[in-house]
């Protein structure tokens, strides 16, 4: 693929729409954590980069969001940001403020 020129071009504009999608994804969560709960305190997810985040959420609020809201990530609070739905980010922010 990059020592093909077309292909190489093929390559990069997907990674660069995949790298846009996820920044919009984090700018969605960070935003909305900041409607529903009222705080600044997920700020950060907005400035991380990459495919993943922990929330500094605790064991038990992990648990609880499982067991009462169906909503699972690594009991640190790492969530996949490539994973979320655009659609559903308000779902995973209304749920946060309820536990906290």
């Amino acid at each position: 693929i990059l020592t093909d020129t077309n292909l190489k071009k093929q390559w990069s504009n997907e990674l660069e729409n995949m790298r846009k999608g996820m920044l919009s994804l984090r700018l969605s969560l960070a935003e909305s954590l900041k409607d529903r709960t009222k705080s600044d305190r997920f700020d950060f997810v907005a400035n991380h980069r990459g495919m993943f985040s922990r929330l500094g959420l605790s064991k038990k609020n992990v648990e609880v969001l499982r067991e009462e809201y169906g909503i699972y990530m690594i009991s640190d609070s790492r969530i996949n940001i490539a994973g979320l739905q655009a659609e559903k980010i308000d779902i995973l922010a209304v749920a946060v403020s309820k536990i906290l």
